[in-house]
């Protein structure tokens, strides 16, 4: 038996084990605005007001400590008053007795309410674990969130580091020369878990205090709120999709990468603090469930012993990752054996303007010229023995990395129709103002006029493993087919990524969707197009004609399509692709790629606790799962699980091995992504095409974005 079939595979979720029955639900009747964001305000609003909990979820208040429904329009009346711009689509607040409990329902109570009697326990477990790095300190904080695990209710507990600045808001405030410097950052509420970034200076708090006074119950809150001077700013924070109004002195930073060096912190020691090993991470997740099953409210977490029909390995689906190189020879998968096997074999297909050409090559270099020389020198022997010669037609050397300078070099060495720029640029990231730098230039002006380019950076010179993912980008963009999967998928002709490049509102709420965005590949996993939707969208949904653009019927008649979505379908979408199947005659397995909120998993070997193999995937049900696609590139960082979800007749097992095999196909770098190619580098393509970086041609074959 192989080794990754025996060893322990367990999770952070937890089967419920509180009794809960008696609870009220109550509907909201609405005339327009977000529901969600109207629910969860007033939940919060009578979890003040009333005793017991009240909790929103399945788009209803639900409580174990019912009201009469006149007494909540009155708490509804004073929210109209205090707080208009949200509350004055609610019309009307009304117990349904209708409604029937669900297995998530009770997952949501016990998550969202429930635990909520015992959080300032956990935090202080918790507290016992912080860093201090001088300047800030890194905390550990547990996020849980409610399930159902075939058909029965669960939470997870799930524990991540942020970094927070020893000095507040308000005291940053005097290091700065304008408020509008308090933008973007990131900040969290002292007397609760709420996190958001500052997008907006409301005002001063003469101006606010009445009004913050009596959006508040909260008597810690109220304390800051009448302590604070009348000059004190107050700035408006974005949570999640919620807004809200704060004064400086309630609140504390949370630094992020780019915020460390404006902040005086040590970068590498602070990521290092900031990273928690398997170990150390499942001991955390131990300590704060050991509080929650003494008070009876979860049972021990979900194992591949004690449930062993719950979990599946690569093995389970099928999963044999094997690779198509020239000459029909297959291998199995290996990162360490991609480069090896490319120069033994060759690239699975080569662009036909290659046979017995060498790939033009085109360089601008704002490098040294003998640290350019010995890459280039390399990396021509690494083509060449791989069957590529390659034909440096100019090399422009660059003043700066301004963009006129830029632009001047590209211009001159297109003269000689390269198949693809180099771009050798120093270690300089975008503005700080703009995120615009550099390399978005060098992109924008080559993508813009269809140029192939690749930016390699100084640092990155003279590291083996970079040379290696630079030469597959080469024969990547310069549309050559280096591999494809030995063992084409036997349920699917072709399979498709689709994702919408989102751009939230300046100073609102809600987004701007720029494009859509589908990119196609055949059952084997040869890349065969991608195609852009140029018209600006609105909302999060991609409208139905929208989609039939993506999926003409002389390319998707009668085939068999499995559609990965980068997140969830939003809307209408699904109901749009299934009818338009029907009327071209193609089956549509659609599924749910979740990147974000997994609960993770572990894996145990001779007693010690670990990274879980690749592939290792925990079933919710028949049709959803967590699946730990691929591994980190260190033994001390700890995986972060896909959600997957998916349809019948299209099986778990089926949308599990459509993602494996994809992510073994990346033509960018030796190391296999989490996402599956279909939808990797989906953010990189949105913002490239949010900054006005797409091909003029909106469909083609090359993946430019390598």
């Amino acid at each position: 038996m192989r080794q990754e079939e025996v060893r322990t595979v367990f999770t952070e979720v937890f089967p419920v084990r509180a009794a809960i029955a008696d609870l009220t639900a109550y509907r909201l009747t609405t005339g327009g605005g977000d529901l969600s964001i109207i629910g969860g305000k007033l939940s919060y609003r009578l979890r003040r007001n009333y005793p017991g909990h009240w909790v929103w979820t399945n788009l209803r208040v639900v409580t174990d400590s019912p009201q009469d429904a006149a007494d909540i329009m009155r708490v509804v009346e004073g929210l109209w008053r205090d707080q208009p711009e949200v509350f004055r689509d609610l019309q009307e607040v009304k117990k349904d007795s209708a409604w029937r409990l669900s297995p998530q329902i009770v997952a949501d109570f016990v998550s969202r309410g429930l635990l909520e009697d015992i959080d300032p326990d956990l935090r202080r477990v918790l507290a016992q674990n912080e860093q201090d790095l001088g300047s800030a300190r890194v905390e550990r904080v547990y996020d849980t969130r409610g399930w159902t695990v075939h058909g029965q209710p669960a939470i997870s507990i799930s524990i991540s580091s942020r970094l927070i600045s020893n000095h507040d808001l308000k005291d940053f405030m005097h290091t700065i020369s304008q408020p509008d410097d308090l933008i973007g950052l990131w900040v969290g509420d002292k007397t609760s878990t709420l996190k958001g970034e500052i997008i907006q200076i409301a005002g001063k708090l003469s101006e606010h205090r009445k009004r913050l006074r009596a959006l508040t119950q909260r008597e810690d809150m109220v304390q800051v709120i009448e302590a604070a001077p009348d000059d004190e700013l107050v700035v408006h924070v974005l949570a999640g999709r919620n807004e809200y109004d704060y004064p400086a002195s309630a609140l504390r930073i949370i630094l992020r990468t780019e915020d460390l060096r404006r902040f005086n912190v040590n970068a590498s020691q602070a990521l290092k603090a900031m990273k928690i090993e398997p170990g150390l991470r499942a001991q955390l997740v131990s300590q704060v469930s050991d509080l929650v099953k003494a008070k009876r409210l979860v049972g021990d977490a979900f194992n591949s012993r004690g449930s062993a029909q719950q979990f599946l390995t690569a093995h389970d689906v099928g999963f044999e990752p094997r690779l198509r190189f020239g000459d029909g020879e297959s291998r199995p998968y290996s990162e360490r054996s991609l480069l090896p096997l490319l120069r033994q074999f060759g690239p699975y297909r080569r662009a036909s303007r290659f046979a017995g050409e060498p790939i033009r090559v085109g360089i601008v270099s704002a490098l040294q010229s003998r640290q350019l020389d010995d890459f280039l020198s390399r990396l021509s022997g690494e083509l060449r023995v791989i069957g590529f010669g390659i034909d440096i037609r100019s090399n422009m050397a660059l003043a700066t990395v301004s963009r006129a300078d830029l632009e001047r070099a590209v211009t001159a060495v297109q003269l000689d129709r390269p198949d693809i720029v180099l771009a050798f640029l120093p270690d300089t990231g975008p503005n700080e103002e703009d995120e615009w730098g550099p390399y978005e230039n060098l992109k924008e002006i080559t993508v813009s006029r269809g140029i192939q380019s690749q930016v390699i950076y100084q640092s990155t010179l003279s590291k083996q493993y970079a040379l290696g993912n630079i030469v597959l980008g080469v024969l990547g963009k310069t549309g050559n087919i280096p591999f494809v999967l030995a063992d084409p998928l036997n349920y699917a002709d072709l399979v498709v990524g689709i994702d919408i490049a989102r751009r939230r509102r300046e100073r609102l709420g809600g987004s701007i969707n720029a494009t859509a965005i589908a990119r196609i590949y055949f059952g084997n996993g040869e890349f065969l197009r991608y195609v852009i939707h140029d018209t600006p969208l609105e909302g999060e949904t991609i409208p139905e004609s929208v989609l039939q653009t993506l999926f003409p019927l002389d390319e998707f008649s009668g085939k068999r399509v499995v559609i990965h979505r980068d997140g969830y379908f939003r809307g209408d979408e699904k109901e749009a692709l299934r009818s338009w199947a029907g009327k071209i005659g193609a089956q549509f397995h659609l599924v749910e790629v979740i990147k974000t909120g997994t609960p993770r998993l572990y894996g145990i070997e001779r007693g010690t606790v670990g990274q879980p193999p690749k592939g290792s995937a925990f079933m919710l049900s028949n049709t959803e799962a967590f699946l730990v696609s691929s591994l980190p590139p260190f033994r001390d960082a700890t995986p972060q699980p896909l959600h997957i979800r998916t349809e019948a007749p299209f099986t778990i097992g089926q949308a599990i091995h459509s993602i494996l095999a994809l992510t073994i196909l990346h033509y960018g770098s030796l190391r296999p992504p989490r996402l599956p190619v279909t939808i990797h580098y989906s953010d990189k393509i949105a913002y490239m095409a949010l900054k006005g970086i797409k091909p003029k041609q909106l469909e083609g074959n090359i993946p430019y974005w390598l």
